[in-house]
């Protein structure tokens, strides 16, 4: 594939049980530019949006939303930080409502970038975009597992390839939702 492609090995389909304890980075619409990134922490959702942050929404909703409306995403498993799960639930909590929302000057990544400087200890400085702190996450050894819904067409020998984006794509992307929401 061209060099504006991000390659990411994934290991199998997202699976049907046993994801209420674990941790996921999730990429949501993964095929869009840019994809929507999120969290999942013993079964809730965190994550910021145009319109507000989620704080602890219902991980089995949102997973069943994506195997109705057939949306193609990503869940990167990660270890567990050395916290208790009140301490990390708190501290997502806490960089969620720090950014509240999508805007011009934050995108869904930067409350996972001060979570993950607090809770795995990782300089954040040179993270722009997704495709800068999943091989960050891959040399520090925290991703476990890669699982996917809906990308079975998607993938090539196990890969799935994320196309690059840039702030420009980034911009265009938030305007052209807050038409759709009516937000402007």
């Amino acid at each position: 594939m061209s060099s504006h492609f991000f390659p990411i090995i994934v290991n199998e389909a997202l699976p049907e049980t046993g994801i209420d304890d674990k941790f996921f980075l999730f990429l949501f619409r993964a095929t869009r530019i840019p994809p929507h990134i999120g969290l999942i922490f013993n079964g809730k959702v965190y994550d910021i949006t145009l319109v507000g942050p989620n704080l602890g929404t219902d991980a089995v909703a949102f997973i069943s939303t994506i195997k109705k409306k057939y949306t193609k995403t990503l869940f990167l498993e990660l270890n567990k930080p050395n916290f208790s799960a009140t301490e990390i639930e708190t501290t997502l909590l806490e960089a969620m409502k720090k950014f509240n929302n999508v805007s011009q000057e934050n995108s869904c990544l930067s409350p996972i970038k001060t979570a993950f400087h607090q809770l795995f200890d990782i300089q954040m400085e040179s993270v722009n975009y997704i495709f800068d702190l999943i091989p960050l996450l891959h040399q520090k050894n925290i991703v476990q597992h890669v699982f996917h819904l809906n990308l079975e067409r998607n993938l090539q020998e196990n890969t799935f390839y994320l196309q690059t984006y840039n702030q420009n794509d980034i911009q265009q992307s938030i305007k052209a939702l807050n038409r759709v929401n009516g937000i402007c």
